[in-house]
């Protein structure tokens, strides 16, 4: 799947799409990242807010420094 930022979202969650973000060279696999961060989108977590509320998480520029250990530069 093909975006222009940096997105997790609860409908994706499980059909382990990897999305890339041609124009800022990087790809990932959505579930790997959601899977490993899980805490941070329960409540108390830094994007429970986001992902509660609006049922998926964004960044414009770039990635997480916690998705970090997932991304893939293309």
């Amino acid at each position: 799947m093909d975006k222009k930022y940096f997105f997790l979202s609860q409908g994706l969650y499980g059909k382990k799409t990897t999305i890339k973000i041609n124009n800022q060279g990087f790809c990932y696999n959505h579930d790997e990242i959601v899977d490993a961060n899980k805490e941070r989108f329960s409540e108390g977590g830094s994007a429970h807010r986001s992902w509660s509320k609006y049922r998926f998480y964004s960044k414009t520029n770039g990635y997480p420094d916690w998705a970090n250990d997932f991304i893939i530069k293309i």
